[in-house]
């Protein structure tokens, strides 16, 4: 005689689905939200060494008027000593700029590469604040440096060749402070208008922990509803099988 074998097969859990289903979907948001706040790293990272380029250049040139620039000895000390001043003015904030936007250039992307959860928000919102103090030194330097050229001229020449110097320098810096703050003004975002790629996740995760909450209330009142509702001997007979409404 044979025997009979029986072959139990185990139901996939309909729970187990719908968890892997959310942590993808979960998963796949939060690429999606990285690959948004990326566009704004590459942004100031690609701000931060276009400025470093040009700070440096101007460094050099204030590292060539402190050490090759010949000085009149018969010149005012008063000039000389303000030449000095605002052209050591000029390569300290165009260092700082430079060192500040190498810095960021490198450690922003690297942070938001290698570093734990939520570290591309960190480094995004870090390279937003330098970026803005890099840009305010950058730019202290470049008036600097047109102050120190219109002292060069009173230090070396005379008047009558100092002056048509210093109308000169006197029009561009004017010329380029007013194009400075024409630009600035046609392209400025208000604060409470800039849009950003970061998303309010405590707020949401929150809204949706409550949310699910109320949901599995409203399913057990009316499972309990539901319940009253059956024949005593359907409640006597899921009593006696552990399947009362206690146990959803």
């Amino acid at each position: 005689s044979f025997r009979r074998h029986t072959v139990r097969l185990t139901p996939v859990s309909g729970g187990s689905m719908l968890y892997a289903d959310k942590n993808a979907l979960r998963t796949q948001l939060k690429v999606n939200m990285l690959r948004i706040r990326e566009r704004e790293l590459s942004y100031y990272t690609n701000n931060c060494l276009s400025i470093s380029t040009s700070a440096a250049l101007l460094a050099g040139f204030a590292w060539y008027g402190l050490t090759e620039v010949p000085f009149d000895e018969e010149a005012n000390a008063v000039t000389q000593t303000l030449y000095l001043v605002v052209t050591t003015l000029i390569m300290g904030l165009e260092l700082l700029t430079v060192v500040n936007a190498t810095l960021c250039a490198i450690l922003g992307p690297g942070l938001a590469l290698r570093g734990p959860d939520g570290s591309m928000h960190t480094a995004v919102t870090g390279m937003m604040t330098h970026y803005k103090f890099t840009l305010a030194c950058f730019t202290g330097g470049l008036v600097c440096f047109m102050l120190s050229a219109l002292l060069y001229g009173w230090m070396q020449f005379s008047w009558p060749l100092a002056l048509p110097m210093t109308v000169l320098l006197i029009y561009f810096l004017y010329t380029i402070l007013k194009y400075f703050v024409r630009i600035y003004r046609r392209f400025r975002l208000a604060p409470d208008r800039v849009v950003t790629g970061a998303f309010h996740a405590d707020n949401y995760s929150a809204d949706m922990q409550a949310e699910q909450q109320r949901q599995m209330e409203q399913e057990s009142a009316q499972m309990r509803e539901q319940y009253e509702n059956l024949p005593e001997s359907v409640k006597a007979s899921m009593g006696s099988m552990g399947a009362g409404p206690s146990h959803y």
